[in-house]
């Protein structure tokens, strides 16, 4: 299979590939980046890098020159890069980060570019890491082919501008990374430490016309007003479960913009999308889903056999697959009619009195509450029931406090059952949002 510089010359471009905060990345340069005399065709390098058009020169100058390359993003501290780098059996750790001192052989990125192309690129290992919040990341091999096998090439005339408001290395990230940069767009990569005012102004200014987000992320640039400045002909939900409150909320501010939301996980890839504007997915995709995935639900749990396999080699022993190649997601369904509904994770779910309650269901129900912007229950360990439902809750506008509570209660007491209504509603000005754009999610204090 081509490498991804290779890919990249074969799609036709009129703009830039990359824009970013620190430049822009021609199609012409991006062509004469190769890679170093010195490297090795048995190197596996960690990469841990903070600027994504860096991150992606050091992509073209490795992809097809390595066996192996490993992705961690720049978000993670540097004893857990040290300890994914280790497990992959890694020599060296690509990266611009000042953190990493003494964290092993350091390369910057400059060092392993030079103009090195092989004339058959080799097969290189895209190692991949979830985006849990706690403990060690579990790492997911992949190729350029299993990572890219639903990108959609664009011709000339259509040039689209995608904008990246996530980290690169987690799967979503490299999902629209390598969208843009095999698909023919340019790539527009914002600051992401600025505040997401700024953000959006830089998405608007250069264009973007294609935007992929979290559920989360997307409540948050529904509270920015100049989100309606952005000219997007697409908009792209994943990562998180979609609701119709979400679903609904964008239709009503970009009434002639596609969209379309993708269930995908680090561990089987992209699954499916979904763009009939409903919430859930078509029963009918559990006997065949459109883009060739095969799926089965096992005891509620959703399993899914992808068409192209990762790389074989690195096998994180937490990850179940069956005797057919079936990933267990880890992601309970409920099925009502002909339609397929995400309840959440099962290892996510909050034991109350004996009852299994799914944070994700409160949450729905907290965020229909007019007034209400975003919502996130967790749990308070508590002697009688084992667990209290805790629901912090992010108001819209100026919705006063007093008076919203009483309001988002009724609602859950008309909704969930008894178990699953919060006994704590705490009101708070915005929540922790993880690399890979989702709520930051741990159990309650106090």
């Amino acid at each position: 299979m081509p490498c991804l510089s290779q890919q990249i010359a074969a799609a036709s471009r009129a703009r830039p590939l990359v824009i970013s905060a620190s430049g822009s990345l021609s199609p012409q340069a991006a062509a004469s980046i190769g890679a170093a005399a010195d490297l090795s065709p048995d190197d596996r390098l960690a990469i841990s890098v903070s600027d994504p058009r860096v991150l992606i020169e050091t992509l073209l100058a490795l992809d097809g020159q390595v066996e192996t390359l490993l992705l961690v993003s720049y978000a993670q501290p540097p004893e857990i890069v040290r300890k994914l780098a280790d497990a992959a059996g890694c020599s060296a750790i690509v990266t611009d980060r000042a953190d990493l001192a003494g964290a092993g052989d350091l390369r910057r990125p400059d060092q392993v570019r030079g103009d090195r192309h092989r004339a058959e690129p080799l097969p290189t290992r895209w190692l991949m890491t979830t985006s849990g919040t706690t403990g060690v990341p579990k790492i997911i091999a992949h190729s350029l082919k299993s990572l890219s096998r639903t990108v959609y090439r664009y011709g000339a005339d259509r040039n689209p501008v995608w904008g990246l408001l996530y980290d690169p290395t987690r799967f979503a990230g490299m999902q629209v990374t390598l969208q843009a940069l095999i698909g023919g767009g340019t790539l527009v990569a914002p600051d992401t430490s600025l505040p997401l005012a700024e953000q959006v102004a830089e998405l608007a200014r250069h264009g973007c016309t294609f935007l992929s987000a979290t559920p989360t992320l997307w409540r948050r640039l529904m509270m920015v007003p100049g989100i309606r400045d952005v000219p997007l002909g697409q908009i792209t939900l994943g990562g998180e479960i979609v609701d119709q409150g979400i679903l609904d909320a964008l239709r009503g501010a970009f009434p002639d913009t596609r969209m379309t939301h993708i269930y995908a996980s680090t561990e089987a890839g992209v699954g499916f999308a979904v763009n009939d504007g409903r919430a859930g997915f078509p029963a009918a995709y559990l006997k065949a889903a459109p883009t060739g995935v095969k799926m089965k639900l096992v005891d509620g749990i959703l399993w899914l056999r992808p068409p192209v396999a990762g790389a074989a080699g690195h096998k994180d022993p937490a990850i179940e697959i069956d005797a057919e190649g079936y990933v267990c997601s880890g992601d309970r369904i409920s099925l009502e009619g002909d339609r397929a509904f995400f309840l959440g994770r099962d290892n996510g779910s909050i034991n109350v009195g004996g009852v299994k309650v799914f944070p994700e269901v409160i949450e729905r129900v907290i965020t229909g509450v007019p007034g209400v912007a975003m919502a996130k229950v967790s749990s308070k360990s508590n002697p009688i029931t084992g667990a209290l439902i805790v629901a912090e809750v992010q108001l819209a506008g100026d919705a006063d406090r007093a008076e919203m509570k009483p309001r988002i209660i009724a609602a859950c007491r008309d909704g969930l059952e008894r178990e699953a209504v919060p006994a704590m509603v705490r009101f708070v000005e915005s929540f922790q949002v993880n690399a890979a754009g989702k709520l930051v999610r741990s159990a309650a204090k106090g």
